[in-house]
């Protein structure tokens, strides 16, 4: 099973609002993955977050219209900046969007946590989430688990971003050992970052909009999008993707 993830793709819904053109680097992001479907041999996507940098309808006409090129499943989860109301009215009717739940096969148990505090820039996931996440990896059996949300649980080294991370990551991380917790895909970050925590991957993804310049304090970005494939099989591993 090879998923490929996209995050952060921060389209804008209003050009007057454009320093730079989200949706440009989005579309060439979709030629790239086309152009090399049949090498990249994926099965699936999943797109943990911030598709939208405004949250507005047009940003996510444009996600849903350039995806559609590919024909292959995907499921999709919010960002900070997303608007989830306006996200889920644009997802109805869409050809191949799944729950995530349901790309899971014999092997491999997928699910995605809302991570998102609404208002707020950094994440956590709340009581109910963690309750509803626990039954699901109870449900799953003796299946590996890989776990999908927006914000990354670790710091990556970047003060700008690592000001919003998850909060309330060892609660997370010691649920994840109760259970077969192989991988964790999120985004955020904006940067490459991988850890391995025991049999554990935690994998951040860069974003398809563009870096923020390692360790930096201020608003300093790196004109480059890049993914994630990743390979669940026995370990997982991940390869990544800068155009």
């Amino acid at each position: 099973m090879r998923i490929l993830q996209l995050t952060d793709i921060h389209i804008f819904s209003n050009y007057c609002d454009l320093k730079e053109n989200n949706d440009n680097h989005y579309i060439e992001t979709i030629k790239f993955i086309l152009k090399h479907k049949r090498i990249l041999n994926i099965d699936a996507l999943v797109i943990t977050g911030d598709i939208s940098h405004d949250g507005g309808e047009q940003s996510y006409k444009i996600f849903f219209q350039e995806l559609a090129c590919l024909n292959l499943p995907y499921a999709i989860l919010p960002g900070n900046h997303d608007n989830p109301a306006v996200l889920l009215h644009n997802s109805i009717g869409q050809k191949n969007i799944k729950n995530i739940e349901d790309l899971s096969n014999d092997e491999w148990s997928f699910i995605s946590l809302n991570s998102v505090v609404e208002g707020k820039d950094y994440g956590k996931v709340d009581e109910d989430e963690i309750e509803k996440l626990e039954e699901k990896m109870r449900r799953s059996g003796h299946r590996n688990i890989a776990l999908f949300l927006h914000h990354h649980l670790l710091p990556v080294g970047t003060p700008l971003v690592d000001i919003c991370n998850l909060q309330n990551t060892k609660e997370l991380l010691t649920l994840c050992q109760k259970y077969p917790v192989k991988f964790v895909g999120s985004g955020h970050a904006h940067t490459l970052f991988q850890r391995k925590i025991g049999d554990l991957l935690l994998s951040v993804s860069p974003a398809v909009c563009y870096q923020w310049e390692n360790g930096t304090n201020y608003v300093n970005t790196v004109n480059t999008s890049g993914f994630n494939i990743i390979s669940f099989n026995e370990p997982v591993f991940v390869e990544t993707y800068f155009i």
